[in-house]
């Protein structure tokens, strides 16, 4: 049986009293615990679950939403030299024909993500610069919400 040196501080678990000292864990329980529980801002977090065992998840903020437009018929462009983790992207309401995206390559003809007015695709990705687009009307534009 394995002996904690620290103190366990999990407030949502609400333990009455609180753990102190050194606590004996079974392996099971230790187990258990390690499956519950994760590491965030150097302390310990207790992950949550629906009643049928579905693990709750959370997403980060956006942290900004910037626009592109297509300047020619048609016109290619690329995202911005800006740090992210995901992007959501959606077709200008104002839009009459297709934008097509593709991460991480250049959109050719038919390899792309059509995206007409209101359309909407999101992708994982580390920088807005790995996003390309073709706009095959002038003045068509993207919408892109990206978090950090």
């Amino acid at each position: 049986m394995t002996k904690i040196n620290k103190p366990m501080d999990i407030p949502e678990l609400n333990l009455h009293p609180p753990i102190t000292g050194k606590v004996n864990l079974s392996d099971d329980m230790q187990q258990t615990l390690s499956l519950l529980c994760a590491a965030g801002d150097g302390k310990r977090v207790l992950l949550r679950v629906s009643e049928s065992g579905v693990l709750f998840t959370g997403e980060p903020a956006i942290k900004e939403i910037v626009h592109v437009t297509g300047s020619g018929s048609p016109s290619v462009a690329q995202g911005g030299d800006i740090a992210c983790s995901s992007v959501m992207i959606i077709g200008h309401p104002d839009n009459t024909d297709t934008a097509w995206v593709r991460p991480y390559a250049a959109v050719a003809s038919g390899y792309g993500w059509p995206l007409q007015k209101w359309d909407m695709v999101r992708f994982v990705v580390p920088n807005l610069n790995r996003l390309h687009f073709l706009f095959d009307t002038s003045a068509e534009k993207v919408i892109i919400a990206y978090t950090r």
